[in-house]
């Protein structure tokens, strides 16, 4: 494939697996490709207070919010007038302003892969506004395609990042390190004080006779006293780095993917690191998993379109272990070829084209 980019630039968390999905597509359509968390060259003193914001009353986080997005947003600039880039990935929005936007678009194609919803997860206030620069929009839902289609904004194409197989992958077993315990069943992830974390437990709970492990925030605490048994299965940890988010997994035989409620008919990101660490993903049922995504696969998509059905699919795959083993080996050959960088980069063209 022909490089159809000078320089490319990636704005986005260096610490997410997308990243580096996103940065081996954009090698494939640029001649020479960059990642950049502006993070890095934020301090943490103002990204503590920026996280925290919203505590404060109205006048005060306006007034923040104006200065450390001005700030924020000329740290950008100046990286992008730096590396002088003719294609722009952005994810979610990454702090940027509306003007921002503006000024971008005048010198590159601005492409955003929305993470999350900008109509339903708490995110920069200004994610809406920038979409409507774009020159392109790359959803994991068809539902956010439709919403921002209802209010002028189509430049949407569903789209699927594929694995990061350069930190998601399977570890041969005498490499593997002792200490990670091993688990039929494992959960990482942060949990929440509303529904949304009431939602998680239920989920959760309904593996509770395996041998499960949850690893993730303070707030799963809040529902110890809902589901009781979940307690023993749960270790209060901060941000597992990959490199042991990947041997954790490699020591799991089944990861469930619950659906985040912001995602409406979409999937979550964990269903690919789950495969490429040779774990089966147990999937909560969304439209799209089943019809775009997995899309011509023939293989037998784990879906979980009941919770009280899913402890029951968890024990027919864990005393199935060869079934469980060719499942995953079947769906991460159908998305590492659907998904690879060169079909996605083909993917970004054709839509950009239309």
């Amino acid at each position: 494939m022909a490089k159809s980019f000078q320089r490319a630039l990636l704005l986005c968390p260096g610490k997410y697996s997308l990243y580096n999905s996103l940065l081996a597509i954009l090698s494939v359509l640029s001649e020479e490709c960059k990642g950049y968390d502006v993070r890095e060259d934020i301090n943490n003193y103002d990204l503590k207070i920026h996280s925290q914001i919203y505590r404060f009353p109205y006048k005060i986080r306006n007034a923040w919010e104006k200065y450390f997005l001005q700030k924020v947003n000329r740290i950008i600039l100046s990286e992008i007038n730096m590396y002088n880039p003719d294609f722009i990935m952005v994810y979610n929005s990454e702090f940027l302003l509306p003007e921002t936007c503006s000024e971008i678009k005048k010198r590159a194609k601005l492409v955003f892969f929305m993470g999350d919803s900008p109509f339903y997860t708490p995110a920069n206030n200004y994610y809406l506004a920038c979409l409507k620069y774009a020159d392109l929009i790359l959803s994991p839902d068809t539902f956010w395609n439709y919403q921002l289609s209802t209010i002028g904004i189509d430049k949407n194409v569903f789209f699927a990042p594929g694995i990061d197989s350069a930190h998601y992958f399977e570890i041969t077993e005498g490499s593997l390190i002792n200490n990670i315990p091993e688990s039929e069943i494992f959960y990482s992830g942060l949990s929440y004080t509303n529904s949304w974390g009431y939602k998680k437990a239920l989920f959760m709970n309904q593996f509770v006779n395996f041998n499960l492990q949850i690893y993730g925030s303070r707030h799963w605490k809040k529902w110890f006293r809902e589901f009781p048994a979940l307690e023993n299965k749960f270790t209060e940890t901060s941000y597992i780095h990959v490199e042991r988010l990947n041997e954790m997994m490699n020591k799991s035989k089944i990861i469930p993917v619950d659906g985040n409620p912001g995602i409406l008919n979409g999937f979550h990101m964990r269903l690919f690191e789950a495969l490429g660490s040779g774990a089966l993903p147990l999937i909560e049922y969304r439209y799209d998993v089943e019809h775009e995504l997995f899309q011509g696969c023939k293989a037998n998509i784990p879906l979980i379109r009941d919770y009280r059905k899913a402890g029951g699919l968890a024990d027919y795959y864990l005393k199935n272990e060869t079934e469980r083993k060719e499942l995953v080996k079947e769906l991460k050959n159908f998305i590492s070829l659907k998904y690879s960088p060169e079909m996605n980069a083909e993917r970004i063209l054709n839509s950009l084209i239309k």
